[in-house]
């Protein structure tokens, strides 16, 4: 990893690891022939439905790491994904799963993934976390409220905000909490709606109640109040 992946405790960004996942998915399904890039030429892309993460610990400036991504099954519309994060001694790091779906991009509908590849049965595949994609629960009130501005370069190739910017911006809410400055341990983002340029986000943080610890945060689009993202995090604080 580099030094511009890196955050203010000298660790890999949440930002640049929800990135590193991305990547890895990316390069697989290119190889599958289902790359982005091939299915926008059918009038279809891919988008990051749900994700649970566990962190063991986050490397520092300058270690290498292997990023395993692999398909693990569907379920319903979702194709599965999984992956492990290692370093350079083969030591797990992290482990991630992930929901997928297969847009129309004109009808912004969900098509059936069995029609774009072969999704091996979840028999037949190991699975990185034995955790389930239940929907998270929003922040509820009181909560507390940052605005962040939607800049072009958050946008990807679909023209909505990249996934692992609604990563960053929950981290913005954390820091508010004594807890949200320690190390990251757990992740879950349920993304919910498209959020585009230009436009504002507003960023709501909870503590969890009774777990310091543990934080709720909604994002939400602040021309029409709709949730663009859930996101559940936990925090390591010594």
């Amino acid at each position: 990893m580099r030094v511009f992946e890196t955050d203010a405790n000298g660790t890999l960004a949440v930002r640049s690891f929800c990135d590193y996942l991305q990547e890895a998915a990316g390069n697989h399904v290119r190889k599958l022939g289902v790359s982005v890039d091939q299915l926008l030429a059918t009038g279809r892309t891919w988008v990051l439905s749900r994700l649970r993460a566990r962190i063991e610990r986050l490397p520092r400036n300058g270690e290498q790491v292997t990023v395993r991504a692999w398909p693990s099954g569907f379920d319903r519309l979702f194709a599965l994904r999984d992956f492990v994060v290692s370093d350079a001694h083969g030591q797990r790091i992290a482990s991630a799963i992930s929901a997928w779906l297969v847009l129309d991009t004109r009808s912004k509908r969900p098509v059936r993934v069995q029609t774009v590849f072969a999704v091996p049965s979840p028999a037949d595949t190991p699975r990185a976390l034995a955790e389930s994609f239940e929907k998270l629960d929003g922040p509820g009130s009181p909560f507390l409220e940052r605005e962040i501005t939607v800049r072009w370069s958050d946008l990807d190739v679909n023209r909505h905000v990249n996934n692992s910017r609604y990563a960053e911006w929950a981290m913005e809410g954390a820091v508010d909490n004594p807890a949200g400055t320690g190390t990251l341990a757990r992740l879950d983002i349920d993304f919910l709606a498209e959020t585009q340029h230009p436009g504002k986000v507003l960023v709501r943080t909870r503590q969890v109640s009774g777990s310091p610890a543990h934080m709720s945060h909604a994002i939400v689009r602040a021309e029409d109040g709709t949730e663009a993202a859930r996101v559940r995090t936990e925090w390591r604080t010594s």
